[in-house]
């Protein structure tokens, strides 16, 4: 059982990192291209208003996905009752995103973003009709099929979009590469979990499963509120074309910071809430995933903060240079923003959501706070407020974790601080290297690379091992799983 609950968990890791990482790949590619064809303001206006439909996909799925998974054998009646009520609170919620879409353009001084947000918003009904058999699949530990679903579903949506950006219809185009996207990816979901509910509602279910999913939907809405909302004291206070050069860094900071953290919490919340009745074991498996998330995410962030300027004017062009300063601020709260999921899906997976919201109170509107303060001040202080609220939301999760886990702040510190010295001694190695001697930028950040793993080999040998480990045990699996193919194609098994 154990070996077999080892291979799912394998499988699923490589499945999550083929989804993450190809998704990933596709929207930086496709970011690039279309970043060459629409301007800073069309990016910005479509990231003004994606605060809404994103909000409301959360509200829709009301933590009711999570507690499917938290809860060990959930009933066909469950998933039936979630499905139509999935439907049922995303009708009111587009009728809500209807009726004040003008009042939103208004706001933001451009008119013209209330009827794209009215479109926009359907995608938040398109989206509901999929959202319980995303959860089975998850459940099931089925990555591969959420894999293809999402890679297949991008890739023709950016088709759309390029064509559309190419005929001029531009910030439209990043609107129907949305619509477009969610329609397949929710035909396919449909697809691949040989799910369909069955006429059955029950309150009780829905009671049931709120009392724990409610007080996550809560915590979950507030999150992804203030992520988004500074897009939204962006776009008030300053303009479109700053909206889009800031949200044109966040989302290159995020390929290099969430990447990993995410394929990483796809696998481990169904893991950890298997295992939500051994603590030690929890806590080890915290222990080892936030060593190696530092280990592999700090150096990157760290070099990639060095090499920005010329690596924007690479890949974006010279319109997308003054996103540079933006994106070197957002890269140092990348190092805490990179770990700090970790805690709080562990957290989570032991049925504290209730703990999780009360604290999402004090981390979110401590984020308000520092925004509106920055914002006062300029660009400027709307970066420095970004990364002291991320520093908060760290320790704040971490203390959870040290209290409900037994991982103490100080061992999860002790932890991450090889990787974080690591990564600076690196940096400050390399510097003089490059600008005194005027080596090139890439080369420079290729000997980074190459002494941190030096420093690492030698300082953090440990996390090392462990990540060379888990690759190894990866290698075995797929090994082991094309022999015993070959076994069953020769009739051995």
């Amino acid at each position: 059982m154990a070996t077999a609950r080892r291979h799912s968990a394998t499988q699923g890791v490589v499945w999550a990192a083929v989804d993450r990482v190809g998704t990933v790949a596709l929207q930086f590619v496709i970011n690039l291209a279309l970043a060459r064809m629409l301007t800073p303001s069309d990016f910005g206006c479509v990231g003004m208003i994606l605060i809404f439909v994103a909000v409301a996909q959360i509200v829709i799925d009301g933590g009711f996905g999570a507690a499917l998974i938290q809860r060990p054998d959930p009933s066909e009646r469950d998933y039936a009752t979630i499905f139509y009520w999935n439907i049922l609170f995303s009708l009111i919620i587009y009728a809500l995103i209807y009726a004040l879409a003008p009042a939103i353009g208004h706001f933001f001084r451009i008119e013209a973003l209330g009827t794209m947000l009215r479109v926009l918003g359907t995608v938040v009904i398109i989206g509901s009709l999929a959202l319980v058999q995303r959860t089975i699949l998850r459940k099931r530990i089925d990555f591969r099929s959420i894999a293809i679903t999402d890679i297949v579903s991008y890739t023709l949506a950016a088709i759309v979009a390029i064509a559309m950006a190419l005929r001029g219809f531009g910030a439209w185009s990043i609107v129907a590469m949305q619509l477009v996207n969610t329609l397949i990816s929710t035909s396919l979901l449909w697809l691949f979990s040989h799910w369909h509910p069955t006429l059955t509602f029950s309150f009780t279910s829905l009671r049931e499963l709120f009392a724990y999913g409610g007080y996550l939907l809560l915590a979950n809405t507030m999150q992804e509120v203030c992520t988004h909302i500074q897009g939204v004291v962006i776009g008030r206070r300053f303009s479109a074309t700053e909206t889009g050069l800031y949200t044109q860094a966040k989302k290159m900071e995020e390929v290099a910071s969430m990447t990993l953290p995410s394929i990483l919490c796809q696998v481990m919340f169904p893991l950890l809430a298997a295992r939500q009745g051994d603590i030690d074991s929890l806590r080890t498996l915290l222990r080892r995933t936030t060593r190696i998330a530092a280990t592999l995410i700090f150096p990157l962030m760290v070099v990639l903060a060095l090499v920005a300027d010329p690596l924007f004017m690479l890949l974006y062009g010279t319109p997308w240079s003054a996103a540079v300063p933006y994106f070197r601020a957002l890269c140092v709260g990348g190092l805490f923003s990179a770990l700090y999921n970790f805690n709080y899906y562990a957290i989570a997976a032991i049925g504290r959501s209730r703990t999780l919201l009360l604290w999402g109170c004090y981390k979110w509107g401590a984020l308000v706070v520092l925004l509106l303060a920055g914002a006062a001040v300029g660009m400027t202080g709307v970066l420095v407020a970004m990364v002291v609220s991320n520093i908060n939301i760290y320790l704040t999760n971490a203390l959870l974790a040290q209290r409900y886990l037994g991982y103490r702040l100080t061992e999860q510190l002790r932890d991450v601080a090889p990787a974080l010295v690591a990564s600076l001694l690196t940096g400050a190695a390399i510097v003089p290297l490059w600008l005194w001697l005027g080596v090139a930028w890439w080369l420079a950040a290729a000997c980074y690379l190459g002494l941190y793993l030096a420093i690492s080999y030698v300082a953090n040998r440990k996390t090392i091992n462990d990540i060379a480990q888990s690759i190894g045990s990866k290698l075995n699996w797929c090994k082991y799983d094309r022999e015993r193919a070959q076994r069953c194609a020769s009739g051995e098994v």
